[in-house]
């Protein structure tokens, strides 16, 4: 039987299960201008019954369903009449406020042209229903001084899991309720705090304003004061993955550029300047514990303070042999650690995190690994592996402090 098909991916997985779950054939197949095709055949020692043929990779996976009879056991082509082709889902688009997405597929969803929401394939791993309301009275939500420049929508979903894919919201506002020395800003409303919270790198284009968002609720579009500094300009991060994030990590006081106007986004991390940069996300205050570690004199000048409050909060504790080695770039594993203990919670002890290569994620981490996944702030890198020895970039460093600023202001 042929199989073929459509992926974003480099390569694909196709695989033959069997009616019991086993699998009776795998092949992992190179994908060439974005079009797979393998074939395969069944044994003669196949028994009847319908087998599932899956092909993809991670969430983008498409599957159809083979049903084998006795007679065509061992066939090349038909294999009982079911079509080879496997093809990903397409985009879904509405403009009446609901919509409901299959797993795999993109889609727009709009209420007039007030607000309007797009959604990447495989933002979330379950079909979503999702509704947009506008609320006609919500004044107990306004202080006193805030000045609506939208009206306030309520957004909803079948599911309370963020998404794992960045969500666009753009909404239409009213450049008239804005003062002078004002701007557009969309906020979204904490539930648990009763307070609204400004919604970071919104992008104004006339009189609509985009933001990325991972979850949703009620959203709106406030008229602030205008803080905004000048742009934040680097020799080379233009056309970078991470540049938005870059410039809002900068913005945030999380991270600085160096002397010379670049950021070097490709650069490692070392464990100290990691340290310094969660610090910055963190904001804690006093000096710290004092320095004990073996090798407390290597430590710079400018991250001595960090890596103090860092030992204090108990995020940091060096290395057995009592060094904390400064200058050695961060692992995966380590950096998965120290979020995790920045997060304030018990970290329960777990055997796996659900990586191919848990195997070689070491003890003490795994339960980090585990919930820095769980929680969204570090993900996989290809293949569902952790990669947890390999060292981590600054553009990397940045992606994932600010996953976890989204995660806290949940």
């Amino acid at each position: 039987m042929n199989i073929s098909g459509t992926s974003t991916y480099t390569d694909v997985i196709v695989k033959v299960v069997r009616p019991s779950g086993t699998v009776v054939f795998f092949d992992m197949v190179q994908v060439t201008g974005g079009q797979f095709s393998t074939s395969f055949t069944l044994g003669s020692n196949e028994a009847a019954g319908t087998y599932k043929v899956v092909a993809g990779q991670g969430n983008d996976v498409a599957n159809k369903d083979l049903f084998v009879t006795a007679a065509s056991s061992g066939c090349t082509s038909n294999c009982g009449g079911v079509s080879g082709s496997i093809t990903q889902p397409g985009e879904v688009t509405s403009t009446d406020g609901r919509l409901t997405l299959p797993v795999g597929s993109t889609g727009h969803v709009s209420l007039s042209d007030e607000v309007t929401i797009s959604i990447p394939a495989n933002a979330s791993s379950q079909e979503l229903k999702l509704t947009i309301e506008k609320l006609t009275n919500a004044s107990n939500l306004l202080s006193e001084g805030d000045v609506l420049a939208s009206p306030i929508f309520e957004i909803l979903k079948n599911f309370t899991d963020n998404f794992s894919k960045p969500i666009t919201l753009t909404f239409a506002f009213d450049p008239t309720k804005l003062g002078t020395d004002q701007r557009a800003a969309v906020f979204y409303y904490d539930e648990t705090k009763k307070v609204w919270v400004e919604v970071a790198g919104g992008t104004v284009n006339g009189n609509h304003i985009a933001v990325e968002v991972n979850h949703f609720t009620k959203y709106a579009v406030f008229a602030v004061a205008n803080t905004e500094v000048a742009p934040i300009t680097f020799s080379d991060i233009a056309g970078h993955w991470a540049e938005a994030n870059i410039k809002q990590a900068v913005k945030d006081g999380i991270v600085k550029g160096y002397p010379d106007g670049t950021f070097q986004p490709d650069a490692t991390v070392t464990r100290a300047e990691f340290a310094v940069m969660l610090i910055n996300a963190l904001k804690p205050e006093g000096e710290g514990a004092e320095l004990k570690f073996t090798d407390a004199d290597k430590i710079g000048a400018w991250a001595k303070k960090a890596i103090a409050q860092a030992v204090q909060a108990g995020i940091i504790k060096g290395y057995d042999d009592g060094s904390f080695r400064p200058d050695a770039q961060i692992t995966r594993a380590e950096m998965a650690s120290m979020l995790a203990k920045a997060s304030g919670k018990t970290i329960e002890a777990k055997a796996t995190a659900g990586f191919a290569d848990d195997k070689e994620i070491p003890a003490w981490a795994i339960s980090s690994v585990a919930y820095v996944k769980q929680a969204g702030i570090m993900q996989g890198k290809g293949h569902n592996a952790f990669a947890p020895q390999d060292q981590a970039t600054r553009a990397e460093a940045v992606m994932v402090l600010l996953n976890r600023q989204a995660v806290v202001s949940k």
